[in-house]
């Protein structure tokens, strides 16, 4: 299925399996977050390193490949049903060798941890990284992204986007002196002012950044996407 992204003359192609992702991935993405659409394209420069953290099947990650052919993007998407059509929407989109896709978690810990799985769909979110449950768990590595840039190579972002479905703060917590980095200019997070907005403000105002105005956000059920950008 191809999707139209409004606005930015790229269209984006989606494998489709499962109502979710017909419904919220390749119809849903674009039009219900316009401010991440508009993010992209105002912060993505050429040479940039952008991590989308929680890429789900690829919907942004795809979108920033082709709207920056020459930007790097790692993707993060720890649930292996999800992460399996992310890869295969970067084949169909041709941008697979622009992402590194890893079938990790980003956390505050880098162990062996576990997913607690809300929906066994690809697709699906508001699985919870840690969480005990009676439920399905998948078991996975999870890393700090200090952690991961040093172990691995993985190159530093200067964009970052989170999107963990409440574990942001914990993914923050994980990036140590990532965060400090002066080449990282602008995050786009999804915020719970209910839960993690006092943390998430702290540990990114500590770190130099500033949140400012988010116009085309689209609040569902009270969480936001908030932006913030280096002070």
């Amino acid at each position: 299925m191809d999707s139209p992204v409004p606005g930015t003359g790229v269209s984006v192609r989606f494998a489709v399996h499962t109502w979710l992702e017909y419904h919220n991935r390749a119809r849903g993405s674009y039009e219900g977050e316009p401010d991440l659409v508009d993010w992209l394209q105002q912060e993505l420069r050429s040479g940039d390193v952008f991590w989308d953290v929680g890429a789900n099947v690829g919907a942004y990650t795809v979108l920033a490949a082709k709207l920056c052919s020459d930007a790097t993007v790692v993707a993060w998407e720890p649930f292996i049903p999800t992460f399996a059509h992310l890869w295969e929407n970067l084949a169909l989109n041709g941008c697979a060798a622009q992402v590194l896709p890893l079938e990790m978690g980003l956390s505050d810990a880098s162990a062996v941890s576990a997913l607690a799985v809300h929906d066994p769909r690809a697709g699906s979110s508001q699985h919870r990284l840690g969480d005990e449950t009676d439920g399905l768990r998948q078991r996975l590595v999870s890393v700090r992204g200090e952690d991961a840039a040093a172990w691995f190579g993985i190159p530093a972002p200067t964009l970052l986007k989170v999107d963990t479905d409440g574990h942001e703060a914990a993914v923050f917590r994980g990036m140590g002196a990532l965060l400090r980095r002066p080449e990282l200019r602008s995050i786009l997070v999804e915020v719970d002012p209910r839960n993690s907005e006092k943390e998430i403000l702290g540990l990114l105002g500590a770190a130099g950044f500033r949140c400012v105005e988010n116009p085309q956000a689209v609040p569902v059920n009270g969480i936001v996407n908030a932006r913030f950008v280096r002070a």
